[in-house]
């Protein structure tokens, strides 16, 4: 490097996690950043979740009557928490691994796993 060279800015780096961008959701803002999230489900060898789903997996997963209308990260860890806990109490392979591909989806898209 010249001595009297410039050095380039480095870039702010992005969130890592959904709850680092803001602390909180709006239930509609968070179905719609996941309908426009990547529909592919992690480790499912391509299987994906279509627009209509990945809108109707908010309605399903933070249900309006419990959640309200705002959506934090510790309730979203709480909510993670229990469907991997429902992914073990299930009895079937098929249900275990619906739960699975579920969670693995909400994971990824929230930032959230492996840290609750």
């Amino acid at each position: 490097m010249k001595p009297f060279e410039k050095k380039q800015p480095i870039p702010p780096s992005k969130p890592k996690t959904l709850f680092e961008e803001k602390k909180e959701w709006y239930r509609k803002e968070l179905g719609r950043k996941m309908a426009k999230a990547s529909p592919y489900i992690p480790g499912a060898a391509g299987a994906m979740y279509s627009r209509p789903e990945r809108k109707k997996i908010i309605d399903e997963i933070f249900p309006q009557q419990r959640f309200q209308s705002h959506i934090s990260e510790m309730e979203a860890k709480r909510r993670l928490r229990e469907l991997r806990k429902e992914e073990y109490q299930s009895r079937t392979g098929a249900e275990k691994l619906k739960i699975s591909r579920l969670r693995r989806f909400l994971e990824r898209e929230t930032g959230l796993g492996g840290k609750y």
